[in-house]
């Protein structure tokens, strides 16, 4: 499967990035992964914000590449599940591992309170920071007209 293949599938709509966007996108992932570790939060709660952060992550790459995922279309999971076709395969393991997080963030917004513990959520918000300077490292050297200045 390819991301031309999920095009035809309408799972994808072709996007044309533009740099603000990606901007905009960090921005989101910088405040999350600040909000992720502020004093005071539950696990849950640091665990939603660091999920947040990486499911833009994912956004970015995506986007870059000339896609967008519709609303309601199985967004996240498709987001996630596009990290190994933007970035390369060797990403398979971390979208596996963000699908699973997502399923365990359902449950800690909308079903019961305590789903994380608190190396979950350290578990997670290391993994996406490193996932952040990856990204970043991946649009300089694939996509640089759409990297901030000064990233």
């Amino acid at each position: 499967m390819s991301l031309e293949q999920w095009l035809r599938n309408g799972w994808l709509q072709r996007h044309d990035a533009t740099l603000p966007e990606i901007q905009q996108l960090l921005q989101v992932v910088d405040r999350e992964l600040s909000d992720a570790r502020a004093a005071g939060i539950s696990a849950d709660g640091r665990f939603q914000h660091a999920y947040t952060a990486a499911l833009q992550l994912c956004a970015v790459p995506l986007r870059a590449a000339g896609y967008v995922v519709p609303k309601g279309q199985s967004h996240h999971k498709r987001t996630i599940d596009s990290l190994p076709y933007t970035l390369g395969g060797r990403w398979a393991e971390t979208a596996e591992y963000l699908e699973r997080c997502s399923r365990q963030r359902g449950q800690a917004m909308y079903e019961r309170v305590d789903v994380v513990s608190e190396q979950d959520a350290g578990d997670l918000l290391q993994r996406v920071r490193q996932l952040r300077t990856d990204v970043v490292q991946w649009l300089k050297m694939e996509h640089a007209a759409l990297t901030p200045p000064g990233i």
